[in-house]
């Protein structure tokens, strides 16, 4: 799991902020990043889509990502003192609320859906932000599947 989280967060950066479509119309070319993305809705009016997509595809997988390699390193050399079992323990009530706001795969479903109907009347060009983001995906997917809730309380519980 610690490999995976890792990798994550290499990944978690550039995916954010690293262009994600490049597209070309009659000579305009317009790039942007997940991160624009966001406060593009925020200047149209938008600001509830805004905060949902700023939540959703920026800081709910980065507090995610934060909060499992925590939880990994405490089990892994703090459980001995109370402040570490305690934040442990934290960390572990918020767990299901920050994995339910992580919703990468609406994203790059989107990706996807945006290149296949701009593609019509423009040039679409995936930059090194959508590779970034779907692998950022691809490792959060393999390390939620690793993780169990259930034995990370057990671990806390057994140190009592």
């Amino acid at each position: 799991m610690l490999a995976l989280c890792i990798s994550a967060l290499v990944f978690y950066f550039p995916a954010n902020f690293l262009p994600v479509l490049e597209i070309h119309f009659f000579g305009s070319i317009r790039t942007t990043t997940v991160f624009q993305g966001a406060f593009a809705v925020f200047d149209q009016g938008y600001w509830v889509v805004g905060l949902a997509v700023l939540a959703a595809a920026v800081i709910g997988p980065g507090l995610l990502l934060l909060s499992i390699l925590t939880q990994i390193l405490i089990v892994k050399w703090g459980l001995s003192r109370l402040f570490w079992r305690n934040s442990l323990k934290q960390l572990l009530k918020f767990h299901g609320v920050l994995s339910q706001l992580t919703m990468l795969e609406i994203y790059v479903i989107s990706f996807l859906v945006s290149s296949f109907q701009l593609s019509d009347f423009s040039d679409i060009y995936f930059g090194m932000g959508t590779f970034c983001f779907t692998m950022l995906f691809l490792v959060t997917l393999f390390l939620q599947r690793e993780y169990d809730l259930e034995h990370m309380w057990t671990l806390l519980e057994g140190h009592r």
